[in-house]
């Protein structure tokens, strides 16, 4: 058996519970490098040394226990006057493992717990208060892994009273490495004496156990992995002058606020070249072009379906919007689970709202919409398109929030799923356990040759403004499911032998902001002697003719 040290430093049980959030949305292209610091190990503190704040220690407890006040511990004494209540595991959002001395089933919990991901494991107490003496408890959890290996964790904590859910400081909050979280394991907590105070208790056989046996802890063993490329634009119109900064500094939160607040064991960043933007006013409706752009640069670049490409700007802190608020960022649509949905996990973002610096927040919002999630209500916000299958009142998240990588608490009283205009933000355990499946879905892929699946099906894609028809239309890899056709919806080929071709396979997503939606329709088989195209909506007409058609990967034409 080896002993580890607590992940986790002093300040994670002095920090505050609610921390501030920024304001979420509304209320050239060349070669890739990849972001330092995107997997979860690269920035976890190591597991070497004593923290002499929290008491936790390398050393087996077993050969110690001296009584700072003079007397001497006896070895392993077991704690009396308490017992264990409760026993959650926490690497983004609270998830309860046992209650009341018995093993959390599946029907108790609330959310996945992934692989390969530090973890805090919260364990609530209950004293005998007739007879309980304010203390140091010794709390021992120990992993049994599938190898037959273990790994021990202590903690000692100075106990008052019996354990709050609004007070971390009453409960033994107790860190294990991502190397130790791994599918299978096993695990226990027993409670020891550290000094004296206790001698007049009754005495107990054994320590106090979360459970009477060992027990699954409930690790998942999907791989779990996000795939995002970062567009960092080179802004220059109306005299605003800018550049993102792609500096390891600068994008270290962007990269640690997504992969905290998703189930993820590895995140994978790349930054593309700087977009040079100059002919777009990003103050106007230059900023839903920009998205267009954005969608056709992916569709050029043709990346694996399960990559995210995120355009990330500065318009020098401006508004955008027409008094009605300040519109942040914006998705292209909703996408679903499918590879042939690819070109539609596109999505943009400002950096600076009047100097506050809101982008960090709104990147995680605006990748949520392209992870398949919709808006979640709160109070005096005017989010479009709420899911009114949100469990919590007013948007707030309810349960307990850790960051892993950050160690700020996040109180669920005062917090709001991401997915909410209200502030601060934080995931619910609700959006947690709907991410994790689309999550899964997409890494599941990275064991195929995902560009063999994408060659030769071909979507035709547009981005039509339902209030004027304006629309930009090209062509990009993918299909459409027949379940995601929508109801009387079609597009129409032109052909240059004056004959037409009709396809009722036409989805229809609307954007995360403004009047705006994504279109995708199949590519008939003859496409390069299309003349002209026309979408019929029940509310609009949109024609093009074949030259305004920007085509990519159709070697039998040339784009216009």
């Amino acid at each position: 058996m080896r002993t580890g040290l607590l992940l986790f430093s002093s300040m994670f049980l002095a920090v505050a519970c609610d921390n501030g959030g920024d304001a979420m949305e509304s209320g050239g292209t060349g070669g890739a490098t990849e972001a330092s610091g995107s997997n979860e190990t690269d920035s976890s503190p190591t597991s070497a040394g004593t923290d002499s704040q929290s008491g936790s220690t390398t050393s087996d407890s077993a050969t110690s226990g001296v009584d700072t006040t003079g007397g001497v511990t006896p070895v392993d004494e077991p704690a009396r006057g308490i017992s264990i209540s409760r026993v959650e595991a926490n690497s983004g959002v609270a998830i309860p493992i046992a209650i009341d001395g018995a093993w959390a089933d599946g029907s108790q919990r609330n959310a996945q717990i992934p692989k390969n991901r530090n973890t805090a494991f919260r364990v609530y107490l209950d004293v005998d208060e007739d007879v309980w003496v304010q203390r140091e408890i010794e709390a021992r959890m120990t992993l049994f892994h599938a190898d037959g290996t273990e790994s021990e964790y202590i903690e000692r904590v100075l106990i008052a009273q019996d354990s709050s859910t609004s007070s971390f400081q009453s409960n033994i909050v107790i860190g294990v490495l991502a190397e130790d979280m791994l599918p299978n394991a096993q695990f226990n907590v027993e409670l020891f004496e550290v000094g004296s105070g206790y001698e007049g208790l009754p005495e107990e056989s054994e320590p106090p156990k979360a459970m009477p046996e060992p027990n699954y802890i409930g690790i998942e063993s999907t791989y779990q992995n996000m795939r995002i490329m970062i567009v960092p634009i080179e802004y220059d119109f109306g005299g605003c002058q800018t550049q993102f900064d792609t500096s390891e500094e600068a994008l270290a939160p962007y990269i640690d606020h997504m992969f905290q607040q998703n189930a993820l064991e590895n995140i994978d960043i790349e930054i593309h070249d700087l977009y040079r933007v100059d002919d777009l006013d990003l103050t106007g409706n230059g900023f839903f072009s920009l998205l267009n752009v954005m969608a056709q640069l992916r569709a050029a670049e043709s990346p694996d379906p399960n990559v995210y490409y995120y355009g990330l700007f500065d318009n020098c802190g401006a508004c955008i919007g027409d008094g009605g608020g300040c519109t942040l960022g914006v998705a292209n649509g909703i996408p679903g689970d499918s590879m042939g949905e690819a070109g539609a996990r596109v999505a943009i973002g400002a950096q600076y709202l009047s100097g506050s610096e809101v982008g960090i927040e709104t990147f995680v919002h605006e990748i949520g919409h392209n992870q398949g999630r919709r808006h979640i209500f709160c109070s005096g916000a005017n989010a479009a398109g709420t899911d009114p299958s949100y469990p919590y009142d007013d948007g707030k998240t309810t349960g307990w929030g850790f960051g892993v990588r950050d160690f700020q608490l996040r109180n669920g009283n005062t917090h709001f799923d991401y997915m909410s205009y209200c502030n601060p933000t934080w995931v619910s355990d609700w959006q947690w356990k709907e991410t994790f499946a689309r999550i899964q879905t997409l890494s599941s892929w990275e064991g195929a040759d995902m560009q063999d699946a994408m060659d030769g099906r071909y979507v035709l894609m547009g981005s039509v403004n339902t209030e004027t028809g304006e629309a930009s239309w090209w062509t990009d890899r993918g299909w459409v499911e027949p379940e995601d056709a929508a109801p009387n919806y079609r597009v129409r080929f032109s052909f240059d032998d004056a004959s037409s071709d009709d396809t009722l396979l036409v989805d229809s997503d609307p954007w995360s902001e403004g009047p705006w939606i994504t279109v995708r329709a199949p590519l008939p088989t003859d496409f390069d002697a299309v003349t002209g195209i026309q979408l019929d909506t029940p509310s609009l007409t949109a024609s093009a003719p074949r030259s305004e058609i920007q085509a990519f990967h159709l070697d039998s034409f040339q784009a216009p």
